[in-house]
Order: C-alpha cells, then sequence, then structure tokens
C-alpha cells in the first residue's frame, strides 16, 4: 500500500486531479462576466446565422471604420460552445485551457528537468496562480489563447533546442494559423522566434532555421478573411497607447499601490533572481534575452503581466529551486516531501469542492454585477427606442439586449471598429477633461445617457436642462433627452429576474443586414 501511494503515476494522478479542481474553483469565485464577452456572441451568433462573420459594425450610431476583428475565430467558439452547451460549459472549457497552460509550463521545465520536486512543483503552481489573475481570476477572455499558444510554441523551441529536431519548428507556422485567426497575439510568435534566432545565433549555435520559421509564419498571417488589412492592423493595434484602458498601463503605475500585489511581488523575486543568476551567466544568450524583453514588457502593460511569469517559471527553475533547497539545509528542516505533498494535495482537493459547492448558483448562472442589467431591462420593458450613450466598456451589453431598438455610442471593440476621436471624446466626458461636453455637441444625437452614480460628471449633467434622470439603481443613472416623450412600465421586477436567469437570451437577428 505505501509502494502505491509513493508510486510516481499515483502522484502525477493527484497532481493533475488537485490542480484542475484548484483551476476551476477559481473559474466559479472569479465568473463576473467580462464587459467585451457579450461583442464576441454577437459576432459568433452572426457567423452561425449568416454564414460568414460581419466585417462591418452594425450596432453603433457613432461613425465607424470597417471592422477588422482579430478575435474572430474566439467568437466563433465562444458563440458555439455557449449556444449549445450553455454556461456552465464556458467555465469549465476555461478551466481545461488554464490547466492546459499550466501543463505545457510543467512540461517545457520537465524537458530539460527530470527529477524536479512535486511538493515544490505543486506549491510553485499555487503562487502562480495568484500571480497571473488576468488569466486565473478572469472570465474567459480571447487573450487566454494567446497564453496557451505562447507556452507551446516555448514547448517547441525548447525541445528543438534540446533535441537539434528542426524539423519540429514545421509545426509552428500550422499554430500560427490558427493563431492569426483567433486574437491578434500571434505577434509573440514572431518576437519569440526573432528572439530564438538572435540568441542561439549569439549562442553560435543553428540559427537560420529559426529565421525561416519567422518568415514562414509571418507569410501565414496574411491567411485570413481580411488579407494585408488585417495584418497591418494587428502591428498598429499592438503599438498604439489607450491611457484610460487598465490593461495599456503599468502594473506599477496604477494609482491603486496593491493592485496586481501578487504578480508584483513574485515579478521582484523573479527579477532579483534573474540579476543574481546574470553574475552566473553561463552564455545562454536565448534565455536572458528572453527573460528581459519579457521583463520589460510585463513593466509596461498589465495586458502583458502573465508572459514575464511564464518565461520566468521555466527558465529560473533551476535557479529557484536551488535557493530553496539551499534554505531548507540552512534550517535544517528534514521532513518527508512526498507525505506533505500527497496532504496538501488531498486539502487542496477539499478545500476547492466546498468553495464550489458553496458557489454552486454561479456553475450554474453567471454573475452579472458588471452588467448594467436593471437600466437595460427598464430600456426594454417600457420600450425607449433611440441613441445610447454610455461608458464603453458597457456597450457590448447594451448592443446585444437592446439592438436594433437601440444604438451604442461605442463598446470595447475600441480600435477594430471605432476610430480614435470617438474614444477620446467619450474619454473627456466621463472624466471631464478638456471640453468634456463637446461630445453633447456632435452632429449624431444621444437621447439617453448611463452615467455610474459614482461620477462626478452627474454633478454637472443636473445643472444641464437638455437632459433629465429618468431612472436610477444602485450603480447607475439613467439619463433621458428632455424633450423626449416616454411612457413608464413601473412593474419590472420580474423581467429583471429573468435577465439575470436568462442573461444570453438576445432579440438580435440579423436578416443578412450588414453596413
Amino acid at each position: 500500500m505505501k509502494k502505491l501511494i509513493l508510486n510516481d503515476f499515483f502522484l502525477n494522478i493527484l497532481l493533475t486531479v488537485s490542480a484542475f479542481v484548484f483551476i476551476f474553483m477559481n473559474s466559479v469565485l472569479y465568473s463576473a462576466i467580462d464587459m467585451d464577452y457579450w461583442a464576441r456572441l454577437l459576432q459568433g451568433n452572426a457567423f452561425f446565422e449568416l454564414g460568414h462573420i460581419l466585417k462591418a459594425d452594425i450596432f453603433s450610431y457613432t461613425p465607424t471604420h470597417n471592422w477588422l476583428d482579430h478575435e474572430w475565430g474566439s467568437s466563433i467558439i465562444f458563440s458555439f460552445i455557449q449556444n449549445n452547451f450553455g454556461y456552465s460549459c464556458i467555465l469549465f472549457f476555461k478551466s481545461i485551457i488554464v490547466f492546459l497552460i499550466f501543463f505545457f509550463i510543467y512540461k517545457t521545465i520537465k524537458l530539460s528537468i527530470e527529477n524536479n520536486n512535486k511538493l515544490f512543483d505543486f506549491i510553485y503552481f499555487i503562487i502562480i496562480v495568484f500571480s497571473i489573475p488576468t488569466i486565473t481570476h478572469s472570465w474567459l477572455r480571447c487573450h487566454i489563447f494567446t497564453f496557451l499558444f505562447f507556452v507551446i510554441s516555448l514547448f517547441i523551441l525548447e525541445k528543438v533546442r534540446l533535441t537539434q529536431k528542426y524539423k519540429l519548428l514545421c509545426l509552428l507556422p500550422v499554430l500560427m494559423l490558427f493563431w492569426v485567426n483567433i486574437h491578434g497575439g500571434c505577434v509573440s510568435l514572431l518576437g519569440l522566434l526573432f528572439i530564438y534566432s538572435i540568441g542561439e545565433a549569439l549562442n553560435k549555435k543553428e540559427y537560420k532555421c529559426y529565421l525561416f520559421t519567422l518568415l514562414v509564419s509571418f507569410l501565414v498571417m496574411f491567411i485570413n478573411p481580411y488579407g494585408i488589412d488585417y495584418v497591418k492592423f494587428i502591428f498598429m493595434a499592438s503599438t498604439m497607447t489607450r491611457p484610460f484602458v487598465t490593461e495599456w498601463i503599468s502594473p506599477f503605475m496604477h494609482p491603486d499601490k496593491m493592485f496586481l500585489i501578487e504578480f508584483k511581488l513574485l515579478y521582484l523575486i523573479n527579477l532579483a533572481i534573474l540579476l543574481f543568476s546574470l553574475k552566473n551567466f553561463k552564455k545562454d544568450y536565448t534565455k536572458y534575452i528572453l527573460l528581459i524583453i519579457c521583463a520589460y514588457l510585463s513593466f509596461r502593460y498589465v495586458k502583458n503581466t502573465p508572459f514575464f511569469i511564464i518565461v520566468s517559471v521555466i527558465f529560473l527553475y533551476k535557479e529557484l529551486s536551488a535557493l530553496i533547497v539551499l534554505i531548507v539545509k540552512k534550517l535544517r528542516i528534514n521532513l518527508n516531501y512526498k507525505y506533505i505533498y500527497i496532504l496538501l494535495c488531498f486539502f487542496v482537493i477539499c478545500f476547492s469542492g466546498y468553495n464550489i459547492w458553496k458557489n454552486i448558483f454561479y456553475v450554474v448562472y453567471p454573475d452579472l454585477s458588471l452588467q448594467p442589467v436593471s437600466v437595460v431591462r427598464f430600456i426594454k420593458v417600457n420600450n425607449l427606442k433611440g441613441n445610447i450613450l454610455a461608458p464603453f466598456d458597457m456597450g457590448s451589453y447594451i448592443a446585444y439586449k437592446l439592438y436594433p431598438d437601440n444604438l451604442i455610442y461605442m463598446d470595447g471593440r475600441y480600435e477594430e471598429v471605432y476610430y480614435n476621436e470617438t474614444k477620446e471624446l467619450l474619454d473627456n466626458f466621463y472624466n471631464l477633461q478638456n471640453n468634456w461636453d463637446e461630445i453633447l455637441n456632435k452632429e449624431y444625437k444621444h437621447d439617453y445617457i448611463i452615467v455610474p452614480k459614482d461620477a462626478l460628471l452627474n454633478d454637472y449633467l443636473e445643472k444641464r436642462k437638455d437632459y433629465k434622470i429618468l431612472y436610477s439603481d444602485n450603480d447607475n443613472f439613467l439619463y433621458i433627452k428632455s424633450n423626449l416623450k416616454y411612457k413608464i412600465n413601473k412593474n419590472m421586477d420580474e423581467s429583471v429576474i429573468y435577465d439575470l436567469l436568462e442573461p444570453f437570451k438576445t432579440s438580435v437577428k440579423y436578416n443578412g443586414n450588414n453596413k
């Protein structure tokens, strides 16, 4: 019995089960639906109804350009799962993707380290889960595919480096074909191949194969529904600034010092280990160039934070595990690691199972706390037709529920659909900057305005005679243009409950309509 319990096969199964259950628990606990998810469903639903993706916007009343949707493949995947298998399967699907990310991290580490300590691995896994909350503690988003493909790419590249089986590089252009049509983060594959070609050249090893794979992968990018315009758009979108979008600011410059605190701690620890390991530099230029570039990118933007954690976990594993072993020896701790590992795994399984059962409601029904549910239902029930000006992160939910009776100013598709001026006017309006009311004087009309209750903007709008408050809930005010006629049905409690229990019901029908 003792041999069976301590058998590597049993320990690996225990690791797999406990890791997946822990990941699924996090998916349940952090199940507030992302504000842009509705736009993904609208695009995916259009594909299944029309037989093709939308290439122009039909949901906005503001000027738009061709819809260059770098997430159209993700939209189809999300829509297919959501409409055929339901919300619970979306949670399960997200958990599988996150699990695969960790699986390929583990497999990449195993390429160079065979006899790793499973207790250390599992504790390290728990730490990493909390250090990349933009993946593990958020709703299912398109960028999750980029991090999965990124780790798979690293696994292939390291396999090639260690075995000299250069034919395996043929897998990367194939991966790019899927990646480029699922998420614009595919440019990170080009970055990886460029780093490996430079690093291996400096290491005085074969590097031309990486450059050739880079060229082929770049050419594969043109296999998409938009052609060359799509490729130009991806490179433009990867470099443009978005000062009012949290993902595009530095995690270390956020006004809340506790923002992403787990990431910051692990980032600083890994950065210190990286700097220390540079003193014992072993001429692996590829490793250190990759670590330094990912550290820089993660410092610049919240969106890039998982990249440094992933590469540091893989490439600094030896250094960190050696440091832990040294500390344990200094403290003269003598413990049976396998038994502690087994107890920890069982504890995590029980703890996760308890929390899943405790929050079973969110396994069946989604958390809509980020959505303006009551305001949108009020507009729907009272048949209030017209244009709605709202914060851009509310736009896709409003479109999903109210199109075609109501059009939105803009939503989180941002540079995919809208012009820079459109977003700048909206930012100025809600942040009371520059000529904040310029947006109200544009040639297109806003019949309704949704403003969060805690926004200072309310103090200014209340002084205007052309708008008045029509409705409010716990979170938002709904302003209406003063000269509009309307009839109010106050009995809407049941309909709000309907929206909470049937959040993915939509009346949007395309019928071949396309701007």
